[in-house]
């Protein structure tokens, strides 16, 4: 299995959309610190969804969306020219400076809020079924956060200036989708206990 951090180490522009039996095509601009000693079938990390660069070129790289991704995320929606967060996959000797990500997303929520708050946003999302805990971890749009808060419909996150700067999270606004991966811890725990308990366990 590849694993991510969650720290975003570039923005791509979608160039190009071709359409692919069964699903699309992206040709992705990134900047050339990115994509050196990139090569074929290595998977890379496209706002939360663990895609793999099926060939690449000297200003980015091409990627297939199955059908499967395309009814999962919102990839599928985007327009050319479109701004996406991109991460390399780790290897065994580098620091993960956020937490596991695996690229795979649970469910696709939607901003409810946003709000600055000086140099900081305040982003408030739609709470979903996934076990959510008040300041345990989370990927939105690939990008690993700390929740800052549980509501009763909705959980609240800070975003930090250098968030802003180098994700896609900073161009955000009310009602638009986004990404969610749930902290792998929490769903193996919510998963051992519906098993022992055969039930549900909701996050509150």
């Amino acid at each position: 299995m590849y694993m991510f951090s969650g720290i975003v180490s570039a923005q791509g522009t979608i160039q190009k959309i071709n359409p692919l039996n069964g699903g699309l095509s992206f040709f992705i601009k990134a900047p050339n610190v990115f994509l050196k000693g990139m090569g074929e079938g290595e998977s890379i990390c496209v706002s939360g969804v663990c895609l793999t660069m099926v060939r690449s070129s000297r200003s980015g790289f091409w990627v297939d969306l199955s059908s499967e991704t395309l009814s999962k995320t919102f990839l599928g929606d985007l327009p050319k020219l479109a701004r996406v967060n991109l991460e390399r996959s780790l290897r065994f000797d580098d620091r993960c400076g956020g937490h596991f990500v695996t690229g795979h997303v649970d469910e696709t929520s939607k901003i409810v809020e946003i709000h600055a708050e000086g140099e900081f946003v305040r982003m408030d999302i739609q709470k979903t079924s996934g076990p959510l805990v008040e300041k345990g971890s989370i990927a939105v749009d690939g990008v690993s956060l700390t929740i800052h808060e549980l509501m009763k419909d909705q959980f609240r996150l800070m975003l930090i200036p250098q968030t802003l700067r180098t994700t896609t999270l900073g161009e955000k606004k009310r009602g638009d989708p986004i990404h969610l991966e749930f902290d792998m811890l929490g769903k193996y725990v919510q998963s051992t206990i519906e098993g022992i308990y055969g039930q549900n366990t909701k996050s509150t």
